[in-house]
């Protein structure tokens, strides 16, 4: 089945969102950010290392978008999968999300939507 090429804002904004989410914490957020790890029940030794770690992957996620890569079926289902990991995580864990007024969780099921989507795109096309 032949898809049409999406267009170049939907990679943009897609690369934009891995950005922001990796750099804006680091800059602006870390006590917040390694407070939610506490919560998460992230031991200390290990809170600013696994900062740190999902800052790089969420970087290099929206890096690889604005590359040749992004041609690459494997790279949209990992973010899917990355997405959903991190919703599982934050909804199991911290449940007080799924009714948080601005929707962290839910925003991610029409992003997990857009990622498959890009996915098949690249599996049947490229």
């Amino acid at each position: 089945m032949l898809l049409p090429k999406p267009p170049n804002y939907l990679y943009l904004s897609v690369a934009t969102l891995w950005l922001y989410s990796g750099i804006v914490p680091v800059l602006f957020a870390p006590v917040p950010s390694l407070e939610m790890l506490m919560r998460l029940g992230v031991a200390t030794p290990y809170r600013v290392p696994l900062f740190i770690v999902a800052a790089i992957l969420d970087v290099t996620l929206g890096l690889l978008i604005l590359t040749r890569k992004s041609n690459r079926a494997w790279l949209w289902l990992l973010q899917f999968f990355v997405v959903a990991g991190y919703s599982i995580i934050v909804g199991v864990a911290l449940p007080e999300n799924w009714i948080h007024p601005f929707a962290p969780l839910i925003k991610n099921i029409p992003i997990m939507a857009l990622l498959f989507y890009l996915y098949q795109v690249h599996l049947f096309n490229y």
